[in-house]
């Protein structure tokens, strides 16, 4: 986990932790583009290069605009609203159906925990269905 005497970085402690924790499994499969940041024992990067890779124990934690696309496919409407000091992400389906209704102080990391939860909740949908 992060360490915590590490100096101030452009983004809030919880948008590591939620990269590093819950969010691995979908910042694993991206490349690092230019705009996302690199986080390891070395401390925080910004990618530059549009083939900049990274090693193993590096985290990457991507951009707003990066994750806005990740997330137009996983929701057809979605809205980014800030109000006081927190950022909220409501998706919804075609139908106007709520799929995510999330609030984080950092605005990519409200958009990384909608993604997160509709993937979650599609995989215990399929699961269901299966059991069935």
């Amino acid at each position: 986990m992060a360490d915590e005497s590490a100096e101030q970085w452009p983004f809030p402690r919880s948008y590591l932790k939620l990269c590093q924790g819950f969010g691995r499994a979908l910042t694993s499969e991206l490349d690092p583009e230019p705009g996302d940041w690199l986080w390891g024992p070395s401390g925080v990067e910004a990618v530059t290069l549009p083939t900049q890779g990274r090693r193993p124990e590096q985290v990457l934690l991507p951009r707003l605009e990066r994750l806005l696309r990740l997330l137009q496919e996983e929701a057809p409407v979605f809205v980014l609203d800030y109000n006081r000091g927190d950022y909220a992400c409501l998706a919804f389906d075609e139908a106007g159906r709520s799929l995510a209704n999330v609030v984080a102080p950092y605005p990519a990391e409200a958009v990384l925990r909608a993604i997160l939860f509709i993937r979650a909740e599609r995989a215990a949908n399929v699961r269901r269905e299966a059991e069935t």
